[in-house]
């Protein structure tokens, strides 16, 4: 393989990595919006008698963990795999982006908190 053809292919996994943060980032923000093709806040989802559901209890479902990849299916299962754990339980929309967030791992976990950051109503960007 050449320099130029192993500089290519750098680049387009580059590309694919961003593609895949992006939507990460889309579906994130979509659980502040009422769920990403979920129960939408968990109306008319499994419920517990006792209320909202805790982190605890999150944590309690093994929900796995996102490393950075490469691949936007990766993203995608994450996300449909913390979904299925929301049904379980009587998790609110609110709470699912701090649950979810919790999950995130290496530059991940940076990226959302400068991601985060940047959402916030007295953030320069914003």
């Amino acid at each position: 393989m050449t320099h130029a053809e192993m500089m290519a292919e750098l680049m387009a996994a580059r590309r694919e990595s961003a593609h895949a943060m992006e939507l990460m980032a889309q579906a994130v923000a979509g659980f502040t919006r009422g769920g990403h093709r979920g129960n939408g806040g968990n109306r008319g989802g499994a419920r517990h008698p006792e209320g909202p559901s805790s982190y605890q209890d999150f944590l309690k479902t093994h929900p796995p963990t996102f490393m950075p990849t490469d691949g936007p299916l990766d993203a995608e299962h994450w996300l449909h795999i913390s979904e299925q754990k929301f049904l379980l339980l009587n998790v609110v929309d609110e709470q699912k982006v701090c649950f979810v967030a919790q999950q995130l791992l290496g530059s991940t976990s940076a990226w959302w908190d400068t991601f985060h950051a940047m959402q916030q109503p007295d953030h320069p960007a914003a």
